[in-house]
């Protein structure tokens, strides 16, 4: 019966399989299942290769909604920020619809949860790509998008990344693939100018072994030892899923830091926090990344007496920014809370009003147009637009135009990075994260080599 579905669907044999044994498939009629929300898969190979070979989106007619892919980490280590990435998504996509929608049709977004994993994020886009035809995809972490890197090429699918800090595209973007949030590169060199700043010249470091987690990790150390002169104590390195972590700590807090530079993701890092909280080591400093901003790790910290914690990261650029003061209230009247900084809800709406405006630039969405649409209407020169209204009118009245997101500019250089990422200080203040103090990376910083 399966086999029968896979021929009349027209779907490849290797996604059928993977349909069959992740329950997409009824065992039973060998139909697709209506949830298909839930991913836990570990056929890379399989499902790049036969994305790969399936059907150019480009040769889609242009016809019917256009569909906007999100494919996202809703469960799994990036679960606790995946309500608010996708909130902030269908703000964008109602905005898309409420302005007219793209090239006169209506905006789709289909979503697929790849489970903060490499292997659901290829099944995902696979889904995503083959089944239910996407012509742009958004909402991706650096695991994923390095994952399916190849195959976006390959299928030409407009990919903005909007959570991708991994430095593996710090010179690999450009062509099909655009990063609107800072490099972990910036990340890892504001973490030790931070450091520097702070006085500490003896680091320990704690990094989960993944993609997103050492990528700054690895940064942070060479600048900080190699162009400031510091030390690290000890830098230990571990997996996610550990039964304890209690060794991990201990080597960590008890090499003589003067602060302890934390990697890794939230699942991992609440039950490391647990330890660190148990263990009694308020009195040294902690030095985070941004996978831990979240609500819970704010309350771990602010629980412990004397505890101290700061994180390098990326900001918001809210002042006289009138794309910021439209999105707040419509986020907040679809979550019900006001948009964090922890959870990087506003690049996901920024990335969807771009594409919808490149969409309506390429006047297709054929995915070689539309990529290269996109810094087109990111970049001077133009009209300056802070909305996909103010800009779709704009670029009706034959104008060029340059949007604004509700971060910051969206300028982008020649390899689809930013040019001028807004970075700060945050810090716990009243139970929960807070911008200490915005600050310029220090140019005398340079990526390591």
């Amino acid at each position: 019966m399966c086999l029968r579905v896979w021929l009349d669907d027209g779907i490849s044999a290797t996604l059928w399989a993977s349909r069959c044994r992740l329950g997409r498939l009824d065992p039973v009629s060998g139909r697709r299942k209506t949830v298909k929300r839930v991913l836990v898969a570990l056929l890379a190979v399989g499902l790049v290769a036969a994305a790969a070979c399936s059907g150019d989106s480009g040769d889609a007619a242009e016809e019917g909604p256009v569909k906007y892919g999100f494919l996202n980490g809703q469960s799994g280590d990036y679960g606790p920020w995946g309500h608010w990435a996708l909130a902030a998504a269908e703000v964008a996509v109602e905005e898309l619809n409420a302005g007219g929608g793209v090239l006169g049709r209506s905006v789709e977004l289909v979503v697929e949860d790849n489970g903060s994993t490499p292997e659901g994020a290829v099944s995902g886009f696979a889904e995503l790509t083959e089944v239910d035809g996407i012509h742009a995809l958004g909402g991706i972490e650096s695991d994923g998008m390095i994952a399916i890197f190849d195959t976006v090429h390959e299928l030409q699918i407009p990919t903005i990344c909007s959570t991708c800090g991994t430095t593996e595209l710090d010179n690999t973007g450009g062509d099909m693939v655009f990063r609107i949030i800072p490099s972990d590169t910036d990340n890892g060199i504001v973490g030790a100018q931070v450091a520097r700043d702070e006085g500490y010249r003896n680091v320990a470091m704690l990094v989960e072994l993944s993609e997103g987690t050492e990528s700054p990790a690895n940064v942070f150390k060479a600048v900080f030892t190699e162009q400031m002169g510091g030390s690290v104590t000890a830098d230990v390195r571990f997996n996610a899923g550990e039964t304890t972590y209690a060794a991990q700590v201990a080597q960590a807090f008890e090499s003589g830091p003067d602060a302890v530079y934390i990697a890794a993701g939230f699942e991992t890092g609440v039950p490391l926090l647990n330890e660190w909280q148990r263990r009694g080591y308020s009195d040294i400093p902690l030095i985070l990344t941004t996978d831990l901003l979240s609500p819970e790790i704010a309350e771990i910290i602010s629980g412990v007496e004397g505890a101290s914690a700061i994180v390098g990261a990326t900001a918001y650029d809210t002042e006289n920014n009138p794309a910021w003061d439209a999105y707040v209230p419509r986020f907040e009247a679809k979550i019900g809370d006001p948009p964090e900084i922890a959870f990087y809800d506003a690049w996901q709406y920024d990335q969807y009003i771009i594409l919808g405006l490149a969409t309506a630039k390429a006047g297709t969405t054929d995915g070689a147009a539309v990529a290269a649409a996109i810094p087109e209407i990111a970049n001077p020169p133009g009209v300056e637009v802070f909305s996909y209204a103010q800009g779709l009118a704009e670029l009706e009245a034959g104008n060029d135009i340059d949007y604004h997101g509700t971060t910051s500019n969206m300028n982008l250089n020649s390899v689809g990075n930013l040019l001028s990422p807004v970075m700060a200080v945050i810090h716990v203040q009243d139970g929960d994260w807070a911008v200490r103090e915005n600050i310029e990376l220090d140019p005398t910083l340079v990526k390591p080599s």
